[in-house]
């Protein structure tokens, strides 16, 4: 996959007008642009969907509002460390690009087409998910704080959403599975070989006793032997009987949204195993 990181003026505008105020100082000059300019400030929230169509080419009815706060020097300062923070990304993807998306063909299995990155300031926390109808390019809104001192986590979180995105309309009915299986694939699979450390324990805490469960499965998937899982399951500090699990060796050959199918189909037999513990 690939990974575009744009800042774009009305991209950042619109999320700074109608995310949480972000400092007294925003908060005042929304009250004063709302006040004057009432009318076209509530016409511009329906707009985000025509913008993430194709941000880069999106010119608007009305740039009244987009006019003022461009020339504002509120915004020039905001502009200023968005544009710090999109770079803080770039230059941390271009450095592990090459190892990111070498394991995740071995994880996923399925090719990602280039996503852009529309990035927000940090301290918005946004994360843009949004599906517009008839979009021409593929996006994320990106604005978070949460990993902001590691920008490796940042690049892999993002990742992670994207994932989230391009199975946002698989298997719906059975989401917490899908879910699960996205963690183990990103937040833990993904985050252990980029750091070259186990990070199995990590995640999402309504997904751990499931994720339990499942993790017998996705190691089949990964490929291990019998032998190599032993020695996976002490590194990663989840401890369950071998011998109790029927061996799927057909796993290994097969992508991402194969095996989330396989892990559905035999839900009832995967769920009921109870001898899975935690070290």
């Amino acid at each position: 996959m690939n990974l575009n990181f744009v800042l774009n003026d009305y991209v950042l505008i619109w999320n700074l007008l109608f995310s949480a105020s972000i400092s007294s100082d925003i908060q005042s000059f929304k009250q004063k642009l709302w006040k004057n300019y009432r009318h076209s400030y509530n016409e511009l929230y329906k707009e985000e969907e025509l913008i993430l169509k194709d941000p880069k080419n999106y010119i608007p009815d009305d740039d009244t509002i987009f006019d003022m706060v461009k020339a504002s020097d509120i915004y020039k300062e905001i502009r200023e460390e968005t544009e710090k923070y999109r770079l803080d990304l770039l230059h941390t993807w271009d450095k592990i690009k090459k190892d990111l998306n070498k394991n995740l063909k071995e994880i996923l299995r399925f090719d990602i087409k280039l996503y852009h990155v529309l990035v927000v300031d940090k301290k918005l926390d946004v994360i843009g998910m949004k599906i517009p109808k008839s979009r021409r390019v593929n996006t994320i809104t990106w604005g978070n704080r949460v990993d902001s001192d590691n920008y490796t986590l940042a690049i892999i979180n993002i990742i992670e959403h994207i994932v989230r995105k391009e199975l946002a309309n698989y298997q719906v009915e059975y989401k917490d599975i899908v879910d699960a299986i996205i963690e183990l694939a990103i937040d833990n699979e993904l985050t252990s070989r980029t750091l070259k450390k186990s990070v199995y324990l990590r995640g999402d805490s309504s997904l751990k006793y499931l994720k339990r469960q499942l993790y017998p499965y996705f190691l089949m998937y990964l490929g291990y032997s019998k032998e190599e899982i032993l020695n996976r399951m002490m590194e990663d500090k989840i401890i369950f009987e071998l011998d109790k699990y029927t061996f799927e060796r057909g796993l290994a050959t097969v992508d991402l949204k194969t095996f989330i199918n396989f892990c559905i189909k035999n839900q009832k037999h995967i769920l009921k195993i109870k001898e899975l513990e935690i070290i």
